[in-house]
């Protein structure tokens, strides 16, 4: 493994699991079946080869816990990893959204391969859903959202099937995964070392005084308890579900981006629940944004960095606050772009580290945290796609919080629209579905705004 992906299980605890997920809600077609879920559960189940890294388990043995390492796993019991279950009466958005976050809460088994599905019948009106959870340390967000989605078709009567059944055509090239080993170590520290002066310069830009936005660093927000707590083992999970269309409008009559404005959305949606609570800071909060760092046609384990990004929370304007979120993303953007590919990895991670060191240490909790949330907008497919001719409906992510992060907000954007998962600790943010209401509010607000111009706001 990756000395990233070897992170991912370094840093777990019984609090803070460190496995991904995602909720595929599909419709079933219309004069299918009664066995219809069934059957594709059979399916799921049926025997072949599981294709990486679905059919990979951690080695054993001393080594193998100072150095990770994966191993194809034999006899994989597949009734294990896939579970067939139903939803109690009225089988609504609600009793799918406590099974999740009860799904959720359990870490996964060490000694098994570090994935499991659950495919859920009972979803009123005539749909089911499917939750699969992987571990962190075997792939990242945009490389998740691939294995999920690959296998899937893209008409009704094309070919579909299980993520972990899929075969890449020939003519698909994976890049090659670099160990963990003494060799790649000494590689990787060749490699920083050549590039040593170039990422100096870019931490000598940061302090740049002709910047007229700074760029944002780690630990320079405050710490709002109802997001930088204690996290505990329980999760909750919330959903919601936006018109991509009305965002892009959004952004063509402010000049932003799409990124800065679900950035704008969350931001809304947090300040107004925080002010609810009497608990919003004086300081705005600092978002932690996760950047794909991956190669074309890479795939598998992570590749991710993150720029710190303002969400202006101590504006009250909607549209003040969404400029001062796009000029602080453009800060960080500008930033980044003075550097080569190359070096631009190795800086994200160096910013990273420190983060890192403080969720290790286990007192993320008990210092000024690193961010106050994490928000990651990942690209899906953006033509409806099928499994078995069931169209997919929704795809949210469930993601994973840290120690002293309480929340994290990440999107798939999926046939036009925008599918937004809410994954916080149970106990630091009980009422979660509320944020996620905000949410879609903070869309007509500032659509309502967008409309109408500057001079008469």
């Amino acid at each position: 493994m990756s000395l990233a992906d070897a992170t991912f299980l370094a840093i777990e605890t019984t609090e803070a699991p460190m496995h991904v997920g995602c909720l595929q809600i599909f419709q079933i077609p219309h004069g299918a079946p009664d066995t219809f879920v069934r059957d594709v559960v059979d399916e799921f189940r049926s025997p072949g080869p599981l294709t990486a890294p679905f059919g990979l388990k951690l080695a054993r043995g001393l080594f193998a816990r100072l150095v990770p390492a994966l191993v194809p796993a034999q006899n994989v019991d597949r009734e294990y990893h896939i579970r067939h279950m139903a939803l109690p009466a009225p089988g609504g958005e609600r009793e799918l959204g406590e099974l999740i976050s009860h799904l959720h809460s359990v870490r996964l088994d060490r000694s098994r391969p570090l994935w499991t599905c659950h495919v859920i019948e009972g979803l009123h009106p005539n749909r089911f859903a499917v939750y699969c959870k992987i571990h962190h340390a075997l792939t990242d967000g945009v490389g998740g959202m691939r294995l999920l989605t690959r296998s899937l078709a893209t008409d009704p009567q094309g070919d579909s099937c299980a993520p972990w059944l899929y075969r890449a055509p020939a003519r698909e090239k994976l890049a090659r995964t670099v160990g963990f080993s003494g060799r790649s170590v000494i590689r990787t520290a060749v490699a920083i070392g050549r590039r040593a002066v170039a990422v100096g310069r870019g931490f000598a830009g940061l302090s740049r005084s002709d910047r007229s936005v700074p760029v944002r660093l780690p630990f320079e927000g405050s710490t709002a308890p109802a997001l930088n707590g204690r996290v505990t083992a329980a999760r909750r999970v919330a959903t919601q579900q936006l018109d991509l269309t009305r965002i892009q409008a959004v952004c063509e009559r402010t000049g932003t981006s799409v990124n800065d404005v679900f950035l704008a959305i969350c931001s809304s949606a947090l300040r107004r629940h925080l002010a609810d609570t009497g608990l919003l800071p004086d300081k705005p909060l600092i978002a932690g944004v996760p950047v794909s760092l991956r190669e074309p046609g890479e795939t598998g384990a992570n590749a991710i960095g993150f720029v710190w990004a303002s969400l202006a929370t101590d504006i009250a304007d909607p549209m003040a606050r969404l400029q001062a979120i796009h000029e602080s993303m453009q800060a960080s953007k500008s930033h980044l772009r003075t550097m080569d590919p190359a070096t631009r990895k190795v800086f994200t991670m160096a910013m990273l580290a420190p983060a890192i060191a403080v969720i290790v240490s286990g007192v993320g909790d008990k210092v000024r945290p690193p961010m106050n949330v994490v928000i990651s907008n990942v690209p899906g497919p953006q033509e409806p796609v099928y499994l078995h001719g069931a169209r997919m409906d929704a795809f949210y992510p469930v993601s994973a919080t840290f120690q002293g992060l309480a929340l994290n907000i990440t999107c798939f954007t999926y046939g036009g629209q925008f599918d937004l998962g809410f994954t916080g600790c149970r106990d630091t943010l009980p009422h979660l579905q509320r944020i996620a209401v905000y949410a879609g509010e903070a869309l007509d607000e500032l659509d309502s705004h967008a409309q109408v111009p500057a001079r008469d706001r």
